[in-house]
């Protein structure tokens, strides 16, 4: 399946979502027994910003061209494949200073109608589907 702009800016601001509520969980503290989740679901979420990142058209990331698009994906890159480095003390920093003007431009990016641009629900939760699902990912949900 071929993906595009509107897409992939929908799976940043996805993402992002869920970084957010996987933050506010009540039954996760980032140094509690659960930190272990915590930080894999962080992890995969900044996998896949820097995925879709990666794949965004040149005209579409110019238009913000404040957002250093390149360390997004280069830091997708680094969690991947130099994943035995990863410090998450740093991408707790990243995510507590940099994720917020990135979701502030993926929102004007959003705002600008590209066709079949929707709007995403902040309030929506995410949550994953039955096995029978199995490889369509998480859904957004009222």
């Amino acid at each position: 399946m071929s993906r595009h702009d509107p897409d992939r800016l929908h799976d940043v601001k996805a993402a992002i979502i869920a970084i957010k509520q996987h933050q506010a969980s009540p039954w996760v503290e980032p140094d509690g027994p659960n930190a272990k989740l915590l930080h894999d679901a962080l992890l995969f979420q900044l996998i896949v910003i820097g995925e879709a990142v990666k794949n965004m058209s040149a005209g579409l990331k110019n238009r913000e061209p404040d957002i250093p698009w390149a360390k997004i994906a280069g830091q997708r890159d680094f969690i991947a494949h130099a994943y035995f480095r990863v410090s998450m003390e740093r991408i707790l920093k990243t995510i507590s200073k940099d994720l917020p003007p990135l979701e502030n431009a993926i929102d004007r990016l959003l705002a600008l109608g590209l066709p079949e641009l929707d709007d995403i629900d902040e309030g929506a939760e995410i949550r994953f589907e039955s096995p029978d699902d199995a490889g369509q990912g998480p859904r957004l949900t009222d």
